[in-house]
């Protein structure tokens, strides 16, 4: 009984039942779809946000290699690197803005054995009188850290620590050394921590080698390696500024190397690890950095509720939304159903549609039509029941070719009982005419009664036509604006781009799909910035044109000079759109006309400044057009331009002038020619002056090859004709002086070395009988007596040193040809240092370089003496008022490189500086010497075409400035 009440019901309303189910199961499979769908975007959200925050990792790690790679190159520039210039290095870098979670910025230096010690010395005399290389101990290498900056705070702990001492850091530094590569530490606890807020640690090594070399083997790289730039990171400062609070939905676990045992964990966003639990996640990813030789995992979990939204809601309610939907359809298509009968409810929906509607039978015959069906058809309804519906209005194509019944979408979905939403075709109406339509067919099949089908017909002409015209107009102006031959770009009112032409990406080199998502910034020279910005506002706020001027990047990363004139762009409603701008490269413009300038500049400075005399006279008159001022000054300052040759000048002043002219005209070749004797009246009053000159003729000639002016041109030599003649005779007597000068400077040379050569036996024997009779009397003569012959052995001392020292002249002035090389004066410096290195300790001596000039071509013993001599007395004439300083620096000036010395020392009476370079003189008698050293200075510096200048003032110190002769190299070594 229940069952067929059920059946009737079902059958009685199968439409409402259909509809009802339909409905359901589409949105079971809706729902179903949306669901998985929201789920995809979840894991594909979680997936880009691991991969984000991976990279972010990974990139800012790149950028601190990048930082250190600058710090290389900042030692690689510079011979010399002080701590301040590590300092202002770091401060300039912003590195605490620009790249927050940097601990540091530090330099460790490469230190064998002993060397600590100097190590240690060298930087209390800087100031750290307690720094010390820790941890204590004896070993073979150190890499004590010597720069750190910020220089405060935390920091200061880490100044002395050997970071070679511990194995991983060691570990590090030696994979950084053998490879020449960045290398990346283990997991670490850095000396800066103090206890509170412990974090772990990790730093990046990049190695500096001697002398910048790039030793190709493992075994030179050990050898040579001067020192690690690195840096030192707290992970949870580090990781903190890179993700920021950019982890509200995930938690990371970054862990060192490959193993992922909570020993090994660097970083967590939770105090629950993960990884290492069974807290299940619904998302999870493990992914590898490599970092500078070393490998971070980095595991991501997704927080609960991660990727909830409204989106992920929607799945439920579709589900809800299709349960109300579906059992509304079943009550409308319910009541529908008792009242599908009605003709007066069909008659008004179907009357007032705006859309025209019919309603076919099986066989495709016309059964209903609206009235908006027979306004758009022009058939009434008995007309279009004379045929079939495709017979009727969709009989023929647009170009009249037959439309066949079997090929008709419209009658295919009535007879396979599928519905088509949004078909677009052709219609026929009665005149013949062709309208567009956009139709839809839904097939009804009802029980017992055969099928029929409602079609909804909307009239898309004038839609059509105005998409083909807005297609049109679109081509017609991508191919106006494609061979325009400017750079066309269309912005919208934020400035972002909408659309460029061909030109723009032949001339940026980016691509279409590239530039929608570009800045307008990127490709605009930085300097240019500020300026077009403002131009934009301005001329945002008036709704303007404007026109600017500014650089952009070509292709090739070269900036252009082009000129873009911005366009605002109105909608229908008068609204703003955005600007249309034309650009035009005009950087040959711009460079031709500073050339241009320049010539035109070029030209008036020589003409007016030129040292010569220089004329210009007109062939068609012999008239003169220009005249220099020394051209108008030769001729006593008369009036020249505007006057013929004939008239300008006497027939005796244009004696071989007029005719030498007149040949250059007539046959427009130009004369040249020297030390030409020339009569002038200077003064204008008939009394010639006669002089020599060297004089150019050049014609100038027009389109034709016709001579237009001549050009004269001409050089005073009059002094340099009579020098000529007084050289001669100047250089016979020179030359007489010189053979004699010569012989006498030979005679003395050979006196000098004959005098300490044999002087050098009768002195040996003295000391000979000094010290045997030192040996015989001693202890039987009386103290003062011993003094006597203590006295004598200091006074043969003395002798000896002096024929020591005639000798070292000798040999300097017998010394004309030496070796040269390129020499370091640091290294010199060096040399000389180590020599003196009980002198420099026993004053406390400071010694301050600032080398401008690094190198010389110079022999290696001459510097060394010159270097030598300067220093150390620099350092033994000290004021006993004060600790000495010494600073030592070199520089260009004109054709010299200048070494200077200063010294804040006991200084030299004006008066008696000129004795100062003299054999044997000195100033200051309480330090023992010869006075012979700054002579021997002098000496070298000289016979080197060389200078040397000092300037000193009592008390207050002296400085010495050795003026090196800049040869060309290879005339330097022509000398040897």
């Amino acid at each position: 009984m229940k069952f067929a009440k059920l059946a009737s019901f079902i059958r009685d309303y199968f439409i409402a039942v259909f509809s009802f189910l339909l409905i359901f199961l589409l949105t079971l499979f809706v729902y179903s779809e949306t669901k998985k769908k929201a789920e995809e975007r979840s894991a594909k959200m979680f997936a880009f946000r691991a991969e984000q925050i991976t990279q972010a990792i990974d990139k800012r790690m790149r950028d601190y290699i990048q930082v250190l790679i600058g710090g290389k190159a900042f030692f690689t520039s510079s011979d010399t690197i002080t701590r301040q210039d590590w300092k202002v290095y770091y401060e300039t870098l912003n590195l605490e803005e620009q790249y927050p979670g940097l601990q540091g910025f530090g330099f460790a230096k490469a230190v064998r054995g002993k060397q600590v010690q100097q190590l240690e010395r060298r930087i209390r005399q800087e100031g750290f009188e307690n720094y010390s290389v820790y941890p204590a101990g004896n070993r073979e290498f150190y890499t004590p850290i010597i720069y750190l900056e910020p220089f405060a705070g935390i920091n200061l702990r880490a100044f002395g620590f050997d970071m070679y001492s511990d194995s991983v850091r060691q570990s590090a530094m030696r994979i950084a050394r053998d490879t020449r590569q960045p290398a990346m530490s283990g997991k670490v606890r850095l000396v800066q921590e103090s206890g509170q807020d412990a974090q772990a640690g990790f730093l990046i090594y990049l190695p500096i080698y001697e002398n910048n070399a790039k030793p190709e083997s493992i075994k030179d790289r050990q050898r040579l390696i001067k020192g690690f730039v690195y840096s030192p990171f707290r992970a949870n400062d580090l990781m903190t500024a890179i993700l920021g609070d950019s982890l509200t939905d995930v938690d990371v676990e970054v862990y060192d190397a490959t193993n992922l045992n909570k020993e090994s964990l660097l970083y967590s966003t939770d105090t629950t690890l993960y990884y290492h639990t069974r807290h299940n996640r619904e998302y999870n990813e493990l992914n590898t950095l490599t970092i500078g030789n070393n490998n971070w995992r980095v595991y991501i979990t997704s927080k609960p509720g991660f990727g909830v939204s409204a989106d992920s809601e929607l799945p439920y309610f579709i589900l809800i939304g299709g349960l109300i939907i579906s059992a509304l359809m079943f009550f409308i298509i319910w009541s529908l159903s008792n009242v599908r009968r009605s003709n007066r409810l069909k008659q008004t929906i179907t009357d007032n549609a705006t859309a025209a509607l019919f309603i076919i039978d099986a066989k495709g015959y016309c059964t209903f039509m609206n009235p908006a069906a027979e306004q758009m058809t022009g058939f009434t309804f008995e007309e279009m029941q004379e045929k079939t519906l495709h017979d009727m209005v969709h009989y023929k194509h647009m170009d009249g070719s037959p439309f066949p019944a079997e090929g008709c979408p419209i009658r295919n979905a009535l007879a396979i009982i599928e519905p088509m939403r949004a078909y677009e075709d052709v219609f026929v109406r009665k005149d013949g005419s062709f309208f567009y339509v956009s139709c839809a067919v839904q097939p009804i099949v009802e029980s017992g009664s055969d099928s029929y089908a409602i079609i909804e017909v909307r009239d898309i002409s004038d839609e059509k036509q105005a998409r083909e015209a807005i297609i049109e107009s679109e081509a017609r102006f991508r191919t106006m604006a494609d061979s325009a031959p400017v750079i066309i770009k269309v912005m919208d009112d934020s400035r972002n781009f909408m659309y460029v032409n061909k030109q723009w990406i032949d001339f940026t080199g980016i691509s279409f799909e590239d530039t929608i998502n570009l800045s307008w910034t990127e490709v605009v020279h930085p300097d240019d910035i500020k300026g077009i910005e403002a131009e934009f506002e301005k001329a945002t706020a008036t709704l303007s044109s404007f026109r600017a001027e500014l650089r952009m990047r070509r292709f090739d990363g070269v900036y252009r000079s082009v000129v873009a004139t911005n366009t605002p762009r109105f909608g229908t409603a008068g609204e703003f759109l955005g600007f249309i701008s034309s650009v035009i490269d005009i950087t040959e413009i711009k460079e031709a006309e500073s050339k241009v300038k320049q010539n035109a500049e070029l030209l008036q400075k020589l003409f007016l400044e030129v040292p010569a005399v220089v004329g210009l006279v007109r062939a068609s008159d012999h008239k003169y057009v220009l005249a220099n001022p020394l051209y108008r000054q030769l001729y006593g300052n008369r009036p020249l331009v505007g006057k013929t040759i004939y008239d300008a000048h006497s027939e005796e002043e244009g004696e071989g002038f007029f005719s030498r002219l007149e040949n250059v005209f007539e046959t427009g070749e130009a004369f040249i020619g020297n030390e030409i004797p020339t009569a002038i009246d200077k003064q204008g009053n008939g009394e010639l002056e006669h002089g020599y000159f060297n004089l150019v003729y050049q014609p100038l000639l027009d389109a034709a090859g016709e001579v237009e002016a001549v050009l004269l041109f001409a050089v005073e030599v009059t002094e340099l004709v009579s020098a000529r003649k007084e050289l001669s005779d100047t250089n016979d007597v020179l030359s007489i002086k010189n053979t004699e000068l010569l012989r006498i400077n030979n005679d003395l040379d050979n006196f000098v070395y004959t005098a300490s050569h044999d002087l050098k036996s009768p002195i040996a024997n003295m000391e000979g009988l000094v010290m045997l009779l030192h040996d015989i009397l001693q202890g039987k003569l009386e103290p003062e007596d011993m003094q006597v012959l203590g006295m004598v052995q200091s006074a043969i001392n003395k002798l000896k040193g002096t024929i020591a020292d005639l000798a070292e002249i000798t040999k300097v002035q017998k010394e004309s040809k030496t070796t040269v090389e390129s020499l370091s004066f640091e290294k010199k410096l060096k040399d000389v240092t180590a020599d003196i290195a009980g002198l420099v300790q026993e004053s406390g001596a400071i010694i301050r370089t600032d080398f401008q000039v690094k190198e010389i071509m110079y022999a290696s013993k001459n510097l060394r003496s010159i270097i030598y001599n300067l220093v150390s007395n620099a350092i033994k004439y000290k004021s006993p008022e004060r600790r000495p300083e010494v600073h030592i620096s070199t520089y260009q000036e004109d054709n010299y490189v200048v070494l200077e010395v200063q010294d804040n020392g006991l200084g030299i009476k004006k008066e008696q500086q000129h004795k100062l370079f003299s054999m044997f003189k000195r100033l200051h008698t309480h330090v023992e010497g010869t006075g012979i050293g700054l002579y021997i200075v002098k000496r070298i510096i000289e016979n080197n075409d060389g200078k040397i200048e000092v300037e000193s003032e009592l008390g207050k110190g002296t400085t010495f400035r050795v003026y090196f002769s800049l040869k060309p190299a290879a005339e330097q070594l022509e000398q040897v």
